[in-house]
């Protein structure tokens, strides 16, 4: 698979690379904002730190002899109620450490800022990585990209080392960042819609050279850069570009919602309808979202687009747990993704997970078991990409291998995380 972007034979003028005068990003700011579906200051946020802890993602390899898989008082996550009690399950084996991934999970607090979860399924020690405030209202808060930690703060972007070396590295004044198809590579976004023009380039995380400034077409918005072109977010629909070039809109794209993306294949929901969940609720009453009638897979390298009807007995694919830019449903092999669908009645704001096979004639949605949790309960593939986290009953996060059938839970706490990635563990 090529893993690079085309860069253009001729870019336009360079963008001023300095601090943005305070009227001017203020405006930039707003109109980001009013571009946006849904915030997520929306109250998703269901744990509180009792404290704090010290060293940026030290526990990922710390020197704690605590047992495994009890975290310490200090970063243990405390959880608000949902609008309905948890379901009561048996006792159930736990993920086991070959998994080899570490979750990433925000926010930790109800300001929505404070720091990342760390939660090591090798070693089974969850722990607080402290970062500056993160940017609550942007498309994609946090990211993983190679062994750093992509996140968006109130005074740009920004990366942290996912071993726990070193302070974070600045990597520009931009507000909103998109993944890259190059490996340790990240792209940055410069204006807003409606703001004035919108520029991206091309940032080597680890540091060097910045790649050229790329003005993009007229009211157009990054996505994600994949391996062939950029993807938009545009007047027409979802386009895929090479500058110099016409953007070309993909197929049944022109009132699209959500987005999936990997470097080869970019997820999408079509045929939505805008739902309510009932003002009864304790938890989320009067919450809008969407359900779509079918979910389309597009590759952007063959031109293939598979397309999946919303399975029976449920309403339609959740558009995307409220319109965040993800890098988790695609599993990294491209051979499958994962998916919500809402429970009717969409009042209860119920959904229940399903894997998408990619990679064959098989149709037909594979429920996960276990899996009906309340909108938004986003889910991440292992870093490996063969067992589907996700977070279930008992408000537990729980682990599900598509080639077996087997469900495995976790101790950690969750559960209503916006962001949820992973890593590959280190080795100790």
């Amino acid at each position: 698979m090529r893993t690079t972007e085309v860069v253009p034979a001729a870019v336009p003028p360079p963008v001023s690379g300095g601090d943005p005068r305070a009227d001017s990003e203020a405006l930039l700011k707003e109109a980001r904002r009013r571009q946006r579906r849904r915030y997520a200051a929306m109250g998703l946020a269901m744990v509180v730190i009792a404290g704090g802890t010290a060293g940026a993602f030290a526990g990922l390899h710390g020197a704690s002899r605590r047992p495994a898989g009890r975290p310490p008082a200090s970063v243990r996550p405390r959880l608000r109620s949902q609008a309905r009690r948890p379901v009561r399950v048996g006792v159930s084996r736990p993920i086991p450490r070959s998994v080899g991934s570490t979750e990433l999970m925000w926010p930790v607090g109800p300001g929505q800022s404070g720091g990342i979860f760390v939660d090591n399924l090798r070693t089974r020690r969850l722990r607080l990585a402290p970062t500056p405030s993160i940017d609550p209202g942007e498309f994609q808060p946090i990211m993983p990209a190679g062994r750093w930690v992509i996140y968006a703060g109130t005074n740009g972007v920004s990366a942290v080392r996912s071993e726990g070396k070193g302070r974070p590295r600045r990597l520009g004044t931009a507000q909103l960042f998109a993944p890259a198809a190059t490996p340790g590579h990240v792209w940055l976004e410069y204006g807003a819609v409606g703001a004035g023009p919108v520029t991206v380039r091309s940032i080597p995380v680890a540091g060097g050279p910045a790649g050229p400034p790329i003005g993009l077409p007229g009211r157009a918005q990054l996505i994600a850069g994949t391996d062939a072109g950029l993807v938009l977010s545009g007047r027409h629909g979802i386009q895929l570009w090479n500058p110099g070039g016409p953007p070309r809109t993909l197929p049944h794209s022109s009132s699209a919602q959500g987005f999936d993306v990997s470097a080869r294949l970019v997820s999408y929901d079509t045929g939505c309808t805008d739902e309510q969940t009932a003002p009864s609720l304790s938890y989320e009453p009067n919450a809008g979202f969407s359900a779509c009638r079918m979910l389309r897979v597009f590759d952007v390298v063959t031109g293939r687009l598979r397309s999946f009807a919303a399975p029976p007995g449920t309403s339609g694919w959740i558009a995307n747990h409220g319109g965040f830019v993800d890098v988790s449903a695609i599993a990294r092999s491209g051979t499958m993704m994962a998916a919500d669908a809402v429970i009717p009645p969409g009042g209860h704001g119920r959904v229940r997970a399903f894997v998408l096979r990619l990679a064959d004639g098989y149709r037909r949605p594979t429920a996960v078991p276990s899996s009906t949790a309340f909108l938004w309960a986003v889910m991440a593939w292992s870093a490996r990409g063969s067992w589907l986290l996700y977070q279930g009953p008992g408000t537990h996060m729980w682990a599900y291998q598509v080639t077996t059938g087997r469900a495995r839970s976790s101790r950690t706490p969750c559960c209503q995380y916006t962001v949820m990635a992973t890593i590959t563990s280190p080795a100790r």
